[in-house]
């Protein structure tokens, strides 16, 4: 259409010129008033054309506009619009307005820290749900994560829709504007700590000390951060090198003082250093080392139900982490993430959650291991350090100074 408007405006121009003779010709005012009447008709020519065009423009426009549906409102609104906007409707009016504008969209993409298999499994049951949605998945440990959100954002580069990252590393994204506001009214029954503005909570991690019940009989096993001091158990202890979480809870029960020194007496015990909590449970169960003490409480648990040899015990601080689940504020896909987003939280989304052993946000969802229910009932009191996005944002520098410096001996590192 506009390659017939410039082509039709450059015919009208050639007749224009034409009109216009140079001074040394003989004037001839019959041949004149002959190509004044040719360019008068082609004027007219040209008007009439360029009515016909600009009508066919404004046809198609409204064409784009109506059959687009919500995609079209969605590229001139931004997802929080988008998002806000759902907040004043129905449930039946949401939910039609979510479909409608997720089947334009057709596609989603999640970036996570779960392991692939968990995440590929909760793909594959949304998709179940919504078949029009290809929803795909890209999994990396946390910090590469946050990292791939950053870099593609300072790219001018919107691919991410949803985030879950953890919530020592979510304040970076914070910072920087990277998470948009969404509220959901499949998470008005979550309790406060477990949701804000910008997150709710998918599920809980318990962080405590497993050992290896062929080696250490229970009730020898240490029992509190104070017991892992003592001289037996030099060179006994595996220790994961991420293990930021635990100095994060340390330094907001005891203070910077007393963590410093508590963390530079536990380094004098040798530390067996590896990377991966499930590495450190492997090589625990294989003999390398009695006593781990960065482990997964549901790990653990779901090996003892296959009778592995692990047991664990829950300390006397116990780090509990939140994994919060996040919408990226320039997602491509608004009314797609918002889908994957509310089955991620809802009963049918928690309870493949709580299927791996894992205590779960929603209140409703019970964990399928006695010992895990005797955990979730310790949240909200002193035994637990729940490891919160503001005590991360206030602890997270220090806390990795600590693990840096002092437990693992190396430069400390920043995000």
């Amino acid at each position: 259409m506009l390659l017939g408007l410039q082509y039709i405006h450059r015919g009208w121009r050639m007749t224009t010129q034409e009109t216009f003779l140079p001074s040394s010709l003989p004037f001839d005012v019959k041949a004149e008033e002959g190509r004044t009447n040719h360019a008068s008709v082609q004027d007219k020519a040209f008007q009439s054309s360029l009515r016909v065009s600009i009508i066919a423009f404004i046809s198609l426009f409204l064409f784009i506009v109506v059959t687009a549906g919500p995609s079209f409102g969605a590229a001139a609104r931004s997802p929080e619009e988008i998002w806000k906007e759902l907040e004043r409707l129905s449930q039946v009016e949401r939910e039609k307005k979510l479909m409608e504008g997720a089947k334009s969209e057709g596609e989603m993409i999640w970036y996570t820290n779960s392991g692939l298999e968990n995440a590929t499994r909760y793909i594959q049951a949304f998709k179940k749900i919504y078949p029009f949605i290809n929803a795909q998945v890209w999994r990396s440990k946390t910090r590469q994560v946050i990292q791939r959100v950053i870099a593609e954002a300072n790219a001018g580069r919107h691919i991410v829709d949803v985030v879950k990252p953890s919530t020592d590393l979510l304040p970076a994204l914070l910072e920087r504007n990277l998470i948009g506001r969404y509220e959901t009214p499949t998470r008005a029954i979550y309790p406060a700590h477990a949701k804000s503005t910008y997150f709710t909570n998918m599920n809980y991690a318990f962080r405590v000390f497993a050992f290896n019940p062929r080696k250490v009989a229970r009730k020898e096993a240490p029992k509190t951060w104070d017991e892992l001091l003592q001289p037996r158990w030099k060179g006994e202890i595996l220790f994961d090198e991420s293990s930021l979480e635990e100095v994060v809870a340390l330094l907001a029960a005891w203070g910077r003082e007393k963590t410093v020194s508590y963390f530079t007496r536990l380094s004098q015990q040798q530390l067996l250093i590896r990377v991966g909590r499930d590495t450190t449970t492997q090589m625990m169960m294989a003999g390398e080392a009695p006593l781990a003490v960065t482990t997964y409480a549901y790990n653990n648990e779901s090996l003892r139900a296959t009778n592995a040899p692990v047991d664990w015990v829950a300390e006397d601080l116990i780090p509990a982490l939140m994994y919060p689940l996040t919408l990226a504020r320039n997602a491509p896909h608004p009314y797609s993430a918002a889908l994957f987003y509310d089955f991620l939280l809802s009963e049918q989304g928690q309870q493949l959650i709580a299927k791996e052993g894992r205590v779960v946000a929603h209140p409703r969802v019970d964990p399928i291991y006695p010992r895990m229910k005797e955990l979730q009932g310790l949240l909200g009191t002193s035994r637990v350090q729940l490891n919160t996005v503001e005590q991360n944002h206030k602890l997270y520098k220090d806390g990795l100074q600590i693990l840096d410096e002092i437990v693992l001996k190396r430069k400390s590192a920043s995000l």
